[in-house]
């Protein structure tokens, strides 16, 4: 049957000879109109082309398949109309080697061809991701290690402001950081020279020309033209007869300043200076029974003046620094430290380089920039004099021009810009005869953070005309996939939200979508109206819930009402009807109907899928994590590493806990205290250890219950040596197909619940074993961080799937996994969780634009803050990432066909639906200062809805927590009555108040010892003081006025070893010596602690390096105070006792927000306390920094409760008095 194309479509699929951009809307038909178009041009015509004149290229494999198997069809049955024609003969055999590929093939397709002009070895292979990962940080540890030798004053000062803590951490980190971004661009080297040469010294003038101020200018115009507009409205409206007159000398005064700004956006010291002068005067009192003014167009005026005054504030914050002049001196300072990174990048880059040609292997950047070279004319050939670009094409290019009459690139929107080099290289443009194709919608690029440039598709969209000639772009916007409920609701929220300033393009009645789909005419299509769930969350809500319920978390309550809505719309009798594609005809909708669409899967999936499950209904969910967290995979890879190394207690102890080793707790436990009873002196050493010891131990004490422990210990140290002198031998996937069998652990797993999956991932475990031998890597241990590579940067491969076929069950996916897939019905969940803005909180920032920005330094000062570079870029990584977040939203609505449900958890709802009300929307749209200010989808929604007055077709629905959960217990009682009709149970059957009372209880029970699962039964005092900190601290958020390196100071050399050191000394000092006349004076007193320090060192007592880091004169202050003459008095007396050690036991409930009465031991060690007529004083030293006592209280008052604790639960003595004594601050009593 002969497909009615569209006028559009036929356009894309007849127009040749040109540079077409096609900006193909969601559900528009693109791949059927490519694959159409492809198909005409090599059996249509006088003169059809043969099918490997065409370079095909899309973005995944899977893509490259689906496209060639849909030719290949589409030629056959041509070919079944004309068996004759011989060139369709030709092609349908030539389909199957067509260059139909991914850019990664192609360019690897080039390598191949030109390896010698690359000095390449032919044997090349593409190395494995996560041997590229191991080889990367093995280069990185080796270059490091020679800069920390040749100990660089410039290496030292870079890793004072960049590292973490005491490790290289923020080191590498921000190497492979700036590395990836130079990747990304079509010459690495060059990008990291221009952005060398950004660092030079510039004057204010210069600095004006710089991308990044003119972003900076160009940002502040555009917030200031917006606040004009929204100011003159509020002038309107105070100029109305109703309207709060009084307000107007402020607004108009509030015009004037903002126009000024507008005014000065040509250079950064005369916008400086216009922000500087804004102030903003009192609105003035309206009063007076003359006057009449509308309360709403008050309140509306207040509310615009309100946030155009943050709004300026804001911008005085990133933007407006003391004087330009203060702006070059930060970038100044700034500026060693990126020439550090720089040089280290460079120097990274070279020598990952050789390794790579070492071991004969390239990676995918490699495949792209070796690409390029193949195709670029080297500097040498070009002849004395000569003028021409400095990157021009090779006569390879050009043989690849002439190889292809076209290149039809898919999904353009999500090229980067060295995948844009290589199609202008191979294209014939600069032959003055354009033939590129270029299909793909801006509106749905979600890639950003693999470094796609939407920007490419842009600027191309903008130049290209409508009218036919070589440049020309071509809208499809009719959508056949989707009901118009579907696209009137996400038309209505588009048009008001995404704009050319935030989304990168309008939305306009030319890029919207127009439905195209014919479905069937049926009633009640009323109920396919898009929806608006909310629950509200907050306390208040709750309050009316028992015990019991009111723990249920914001995301149950979510997934709740998202299961009470799917019940409603799958019910036999009146939930809705979807049309069926297969059957061609109307049933009631299934399960297996719906999706739930989330942006981050990571920690809803699991709760979503356990509340639908409580409902009764199945849901599986769909991501690509979860692999290496299944217990069966953990349990092979801890065996592994005790393989490798059996001096490991963790691995060995889960090891020993599965199913392979057996051993229950109490046996677990009955070995380490066996050990520590019998062999003290090696009581430290280990689990290991522990069970050689037990092997080894005669004593007969207990021996009936030794007997069967050493038996089974015995079984697995010999299964512990066998498979160590296999592992010396054996291939890894082979050493894995042996542990599974010596175990019996594959055969348990299967026999396990999800037995079919559980042995899929142990399959896969043997597939990534095999993929590992193919890299340059060899054994157990390189084995081991092949994987913890993997795992670190988030290389997951999701569980194994054995699923085939449909599944009648409701589907979890993360948005990014729906792309390009659509389903019948559709919830988009957790609207209102909060954007993730991680990405412009580090220390560094990167743009491939605007260089890298960074804080500045002030070695001498020791200060450290933001530059305005820095402010700047990351303004632009916050509006890009909410340009994404927009195109995100809508990818997500435009997949439902039949169906589209939002639902938003929102703490504090009524406020939350107050927020958007009183902003001027901009003929209908939201203005981009507003729109900035989203925290979440439903933020942007909410806004959508007062843009448009209303208007926006989404049926919103306020569903009560309380009532929510009412009906969970009544869906569980309903499931228990079943089950009692089915067992024989009488349906009649009349139960009083008591016994559904006993049944409520029954299907609401909780475990009274949930808590007790994830209890720590062991913690130091140390860790509890951490947590009592960082529970303040999730209530305030603390930004130190110190810089990082200064903050840090105490725990790099002047933190735990110095630390330390002191702790030392103060047990060692014998203070009962102060007393002596020959003492008394300071000087004495600091003399003597000299002595003592080198006779310390010379009884090896305290090391050199640990009495270098004591300052005598803090030792003299601290014994000169009351609290030291009462610490010497005590240590005459013998009432001294210094580095106590403790353990007690506390139960849970105490310690904090725990739900449990379990003991909980508690162990730490007490600085010193001494008796003073029967009581007792506690001391705590301190050497850290804070800035006033009460930091420091705060930081340690916790910490020294549970020492008062421990000493009245040991001694029976009351503790008077708690003193922590710092080193910098003195006394600080408790």
């Amino acid at each position: 049957m002969a497909v009615n194309w569209t006028r559009e479509q036929r356009q894309v699929i007849e127009s040749r000879n040109r540079n077409l951009l096609v900006s193909a809307a969601a559900g528009s038909g693109k791949t059927a109109v490519l694959v159409e178009r492809i198909v005409r041009m090599v059996t249509e015509g006088e003169h059809p082309l043969e099918i490997d004149r065409l370079l095909v290229m899309t973005f995944t494999r899977a893509a490259a398949a689906e496209m060639r198997e849909r030719i290949q069809e589409a030629i056959e049955k041509k070919l079944e109309e004309q068996p004759e024609s011989g060139h369709l003969q030709r092609q349908a055999v030539m389909a199957q080697y067509a260059r139909i590929t991914t850019i990664d093939s192609f360019c690897l397709y080039i390598l191949k061809e030109h390896f010698d002009r690359l000095h390449l070895d032919p044997a090349f292979r593409v190395g494995d991701e996560g041997e590229m990962l191991l080889m990367r940080a093995d280069v990185m540890r080796d270059m490091l290690e020679d800069y920390y030798e040749n100990g660089k004053e410039r290496y030292e000062a870079f890793v004072d402001a960049y590292a973490v803590g005491k490790a290289d951490a923020g080191i590498d980190e921000a190497i492979f950081q700036v590395y990836a971004f130079s990747q990304s661009n079509p010459w690495p080297g060059e990008w990291l020279a221009r952005c060398r040469e950004e660092l030079a010294d510039a004057s204010l003038e210069e600095l004006n020309g710089t991308e990044w101020m003119r972003f900076l200018l160009k940002d502040a115009a555009m917030q200031a033209e917006e606040w004009v507009r929204e100011l003159s409205e509020a002038a309107r409206l105070c100029e109305e007869e109703d309207g709060p007159q009084p307000y107007l000398p402020a607004i108009r005064e509030d015009l004037s300043q903002i126009s000024r700004i507008l005014a000065c956006t040509d250079s950064y010291e005369a916008f400086s200076r216009a922000v500087g002068s804004v102030s903003f005067s009192r609105l003035a009192a309206i009063r007076g029974k003359k006057l009449s003014v509308n309360p709403e167009k008050k309140e509306r005026v207040a509310d615009c003046r309100k946030r155009v005054k943050k709004a300026v504030e804001r911008l005085r914050e990133e933007y407006l620094f003391e004087s330009p002049e203060r702006v070059l001196r930060d970038l100044e300072e700034s500026r060693d430290g990126l020439l550090m990174l720089l040089e280290l990048t460079e120097e990274f880059s070279r020598r990952f380089q050789e390794k790579k040609k070492e071991k004969n292997v390239l990676d995918f950047n490699d495949l792209e920039h070796f690409a390029l070279e193949a195709l670029t004319e080297p500097e040498e050939n070009r002849g004395a004099g000569e003028v021409r670009p400095a990157r021009a094409p090779d006569p390879v290019a050009d043989e690849l021009s002439r190889q292809f009459d076209e290149i039809l690139v898919d999904e353009y929107q999500d090229s980067n810009l060295v995948q844009e080099t290589l199609i202008r290289y191979i294209s014939r443009e600069r032959f003055g005869q354009p033939n590129v194709f270029m299909v793909g919608d801006v509106k749905q690029s979600i890639y950003k953070f693999r470094l796609a440039r939407p920007e490419l598709f842009l600027e191309k969209y903008d130049a290209y005309t409508r009218e036919d000639g070589a440049f020309q772009k071509i809208e499809l916007h009719q959508n056949f996939r989707s009901r118009c409920a579907v696209l009137d609701s996400v038309n209505d929220v588009f048009y008001c939200i995404m704009t050319k300033k935030l989304g990168g393009i309008a939305y306009t009645e030319e890029t919207a979508l127009h439905a195209g789909a014919v479905f069937e005419e049926r009633e009640g299509l009323s109920e396919l109206q898009t929806e608006l769930l909310l629950i509200d969350t907050a306390a208040g809500a709750l309050e009316e819930l028992d015990e019991d319920l009111s723990d249920y978390t914001a995301r149950e309550l979510e997934a709740g009402m998202i299961a009470g809505r799917i019940k409603g719309l799958v019910d036999p009798e009146n939930g809705i009807t979807v049309w069926d594609k297969e059957e061609k005809r109307y049933r009631r909708a299934r399960y297996g109907d719906i999706v739930i669409l989330l942006r981050s899967v990571s920690g809803w999936a699991e709760s979503f899928c356990e509340v639908l499950g409580r409902h009764g209904i199945p849901a599986a969910a769909e991501s690509r994590t979860g692999y290496f967290t299944a217990v069966e995979v953990e349990t092979v890879l801890n065996l592994l590493a005790v393989i490798d190394n059996p001096i490991q207690d963790i691995p060995l102890a889960a090891v020993l806990k599965s199913p392979i080793g057996a051993l229950t707790d109490e046996e677990l436990a009955h070995l380490a205290s066996w050990y520590k009873a019998g062999c003290a002196e090696e009581a430290d050493k280990g689990l290991y250890r522990a069970v050689k010891a037990y092997l080894g131990g005669e004593d007969d004490v207990s021996r009936a219950r030794r007997l069967p422990l050493l038996a089974r210990l015995k079984e697995l140290a010999g299964l512990y040596a066998e498979l160590k002198a296999m592992a010396v031998y054996l291939p890894m996937h082979e050493l894995l197909y042996r542990i599974y069998d010596r175990t019996g652990y594959y055969s348990y797993v299967s026999a396990m619940p999800g037995g079919e999956a559980r042995r899929a991932n142990l399959d896969m475990l043997v597939e990534k074993a095999a993929a590992y031998e193919s890299t340059s890597y060899r054994g157990v241990f390189h084995f081991i961080r092949y994987i913890e590579k993997l795992k670190k940067y988030n290389t997951d491969f999701g569980e194994a799937r054995t699923q085939t076929g449909r599944t009648e069950a409701v589907r979890i996916m993360s948005i990014h996994k729906s792309k390009g897939l659509e389903f019948p019905i559709v919830f988009v969940a957790a609207m209102a969780k909060q954007f993730n803005k991680q990405d412009t909180r580090g220390t560094l920032l990167i743009d491939a634009d605007l260089g890298i920005g960074t804080d500045y330094l002030d070695p001498v000062k020791r200060l450290k803050g933001p530059t305005l570079k820095k402010n700047v870029m990351k303004r632009r990584m916050e509006l890009d990432a909410l340009g994404e977040e927009l195109r995100v939203l809508y990818v997500a609505m435009t997949r439902a066909r039949e169906k589209l449900i939002l639902t938003a958890s929102v703490k504090g709802l009524p406020e939350r639906l107050e927020k958007w009300n009183h902003f001027s929307p901009e003929e209908g749209r939201v203005p981009c200062t507003v729109l900035t200010l989203a925290g979440s989808y439903l933020d942007w929604i909410l806004m959508s809805m007062r843009a448009s007055a209303g208007t926006v077709r989404i049926n919103v629905r306020e569903e009560k927590a309380a009532e929510q959960l009412t009906r969970e217990i009544g869906a569980q009682l309903a499931r228990r009555d079943s089950l009692q009709e089915l067992f024989g149970e009488r349906p009649d059957a009349v139960y009083d108040e008591d016994i559904r009372g006993l049944l409520t209880r029954s299907f609401t029970f909780r475990y009274p010892f949930q808590a007790d699962m994830v209890l720590n039964t062991k913690m130091s005092v140390s860790e509890l003081k951490r947590a009592h900190m960082e529970e303040e601290e999730e209530e305030t958020v603390f930004l130190p006025t110190l810089p990082a390196f200064m903050g840090e100071e105490d725990r790099a050399e002047g933190g735990t070893t110095r630390g330390n050191a002191y702790h030392r000394l103060m047990q060692l000092l014998p203070l009962e010596e102060i007393a002596r006349e020959d003492i008394s004076t300071d000087q004495a007193l600091h003399a003597w602690i000299l002595s003592c320090l080198r006779r310390f060192q010379e009884e090896k007592r305290i090391t050199e390096e640990a009495a270098s880091l004591i300052q005598p004169g803090d030792i003299v202050a601290f014994l000169k105070t009351g609290l030291g003459r009462r610490m010497c008095r005590a240590a005459q007396a013998g009432r001294l006792s210094r580095e106590q050690p403790f353990v007690i036991g506390i139960p849970a409930r105490e310690m904090g927000d725990w739900d449990s009465d379990e003991l909980v031991l508690i162990q730490g060690i007490i600085d010193a306390f001494f008796e003073e007529d029967g009581e007792l004083v506690v001391i705590d030293y301190k050497t850290d920094y804070a800035r006033n006592e009460e930091i420091l209280k705060n930081r340690y008052e916790a910490q020294i409760r549970y020492y008062e604790r421990a000493l009245c639960q040991i001694s029976g003595k009351r503790v008077r008095e708690r003193c922590i004594y710092s080193y910098r601050l003195g006394e600080i009593w408790v």
